[in-house]
């Protein structure tokens, strides 16, 4: 019997006895979905592909904050701003919230099929990027890079 099989066996064997030794406890449903998940990487294990391109995105993402710390400082004005942003290939808009106004962007990374698994559908995911900036557009305060996968439970 091939390792996967037997491998996938014992995960769905470490369910049942999970489910039974769980239900005196009564936290069922965190204790399913992990097994769940596990039995399924057992199974399913994750492509190449699939772990090159998070290593993509966590490496898009680093150079992005890098470049953010570097580029836009407390005191730029807006062309500078602009400049970040089309440097990054980032479009962006400057929006007013309250009294403070910010330069927003967002660049959305559609994943790839083959990566589709129980809990991150196709691994899409978005680099969001805001810098406070003043009515004239001078920053203000330091530029904030966000990453996040966006179809994950």
């Amino acid at each position: 019997m091939p390792f996967r099989r037997k491998l996938g066996i014992a995960a769905i064997a470490l369910l049942v006895i999970g489910a039974v030794s769980s239900l005196a406890v009564g936290d069922f449903r965190s204790f399913v979905y992990l097994a769940l998940r596990a039995a399924h990487f057992a199974v399913h294990p994750v492509p190449s592909r699939c772990k090159e391109r998070a290593a993509e995105f966590q490496a898009r993402e680093e150079f992005i904050q890098r470049n953010a710390k570097n580029s836009p400082k407390v005191g730029a004005r807006k062309d500078d701003v602009s400049h970040f942003f089309a440097s990054e290939n980032i479009p962006f808009t400057i929006i007013q919230i309250g009294q403070d106004h910010e330069a927003t962007g967002t660049v959305y990374l559609k994943g790839l099929a083959e990566c589709e698994n129980l809990a991150c559908g196709d691994d899409s995911a978005l680099i969001g990027v805001r810098v406070k900036v003043d009515v004239d557009g001078t920053v203000v305060s330091d530029p904030v890079v966000i990453g996040m996968y966006t179809d994950c439970l």
